[in-house]
């Protein structure tokens, strides 16, 4: 027996809350210090906090979802999955997300309404995948895509991680370099040249006023960064100004092609994932298309599904359009004439995932020697002024 307090909306979410998490409740009673908490007593309790809408990383949903998929692919329902989630060695935002979403079940929301009242804790295309899913009776299915995407995203965030130590290393320890020179060897230097009546050599004038303005710098700084950020703000509430901004990254050298596949890949995984859960081809294709968060791409598929109606192919109608590669166009048209358009765009946007991945690595594993390039060519010009400097204090010194 062990009492405790738990902090929720009203009395009965209390005791929903420790029913979620495996607890037994005997004695519930509202705590004289606040009208909102209460202080349950119950067998193996300790005390717990619960909150409504928690925030979860991106390797937390993933396992959460892996686990939810796991247990109602095995064939228990969602509520009791829910309680398995929320049992012992739950962590605290587990918990709360668990007994949150156990209370919305119970009310009798589908999960994928009771998810869209925590954007914190899941993404608008993971509740529209969630969504078709339901739609078309294939929740458990539904959820098992789900935790394959985010496991994927998961190994794509771990690899640009682990290859950015590196550099980030090499940043810190170049600024710590930058900031020895100007704030220690410079005011060291510029007293012996000021009593010759001599300026500095080169660069290290520009820098001397450095460490006695660095404030008046410091809040010009940060008054030119409020000034973009509120510049910025104005003009995403633009629409046709930040599809035009979008319409410029998709043309980009580098990141054009890369944006533009990333996109597409969502827009496939979204369509296919749908159409296998049983959704029309016209909701599936609304419902990816929403998805895309490039404005200018999202517009130029809009204006691909409303030619589907019209009687026409997919594959037709995105010949020309610039949005897949032709090869990727072949795929869905044998995929429509076979009649496995669901699977060949989850295949097709798997090729174009691991496509984005392998790029983004090798721009990543790029960025390491040109940093390693640039940084150590500005550090080692501004030692090489120093050494000037000290080298001519010698000349000073017979004058």
């Amino acid at each position: 027996m062990t009492s405790g307090t738990i902090v929720a909306e009203e009395l009965d979410a209390a005791v929903e809350a420790l029913y979620g998490s495996g607890l037994t409740p005997i004695e519930t009673v509202l705590s004289s210090d606040s009208a909102s908490a209460s202080r349950p007593i119950g067998r193996n309790a300790p005390g717990l906090r619960w909150q409504s809408s928690p925030h979860l990383g991106l390797k937390e949903l993933s396992a959460f979802t892996t686990e939810l998929a796991a247990l109602v692919n095995s064939g228990v329902s969602l509520d009791a999955s829910f309680r398995v989630l929320a049992g012992a060695g739950a962590s605290p935002r587990r918990l709360a997300l668990a007994t949150g979403l156990l209370k919305d079940i119970l009310a009798g929301q589908q999960l994928s309404e009771a998810m869209s009242r925590r954007p914190d804790a899941f993404p608008p295309d993971y509740i529209a995948i969630l969504a078709g899913g339901e739609a078309g009776g294939q929740t458990a299915q539904a959820l098992t895509l789900l935790g394959e995407m985010l496991a994927r995203r998961v190994d794509i965030r771990n690899k640009i991680r682990g290859a950015l130590v590196y550099p980030a290393i090499l940043l810190a320890m170049s600024a710590v370099s930058i900031v020895v020179i100007v704030f220690v060897l410079i005011p060291n230097l510029t007293p012996i040249f000021s009593d010759a009546g001599l300026p500095l050599p080169g660069v290290l004038a520009a820098l001397a006023d450095l460490p006695d303005h660095w404030p008046r710098y410091l809040s010009w700084f940060l008054f030119g960064t409020i000034v973009c950020w509120l510049a910025y703000r104005r003009i995403a509430g633009h629409e046709l100004t930040m599809r035009k901004l979008d319409r410029l990254i998709c043309r980009l050298p580098v990141m054009g092609p890369i944006v533009q596949r990333r996109e597409a890949g969502q827009f496939a995984r979204s369509a296919g994932t749908l159409l296998e859960a049983g959704v029309p081809l016209m909701t599936a294709l609304q419902t990816a298309r929403s998805l895309v968060t490039n404005r200018y791409l999202s517009a130029r598929y809009s204006e691909v599904i409303t030619r589907v109606p019209e009687g026409r192919a997919l594959s037709q109608v995105l010949e020309g359009m610039e949005l897949l590669p032709p090869a990727m166009i072949r795929l869905i048209a044998v995929g429509e004439e076979t009649g496995q358009l669901a699977k060949m765009l989850v295949r097709i946007a798997s090729s174009l995932e691991g496509e984005v991945q392998s790029r983004i690595e090798q721009l990543v594993g790029l960025l390491t020697p040109l940093l390693t390039v640039g940084i150590g060519g500005l550090v080692g010009a501004l030692i090489l002024q120093v050494m000037s400097a000290v080298l001519s204090i010698n000349n000073l010194a017979y004058q």
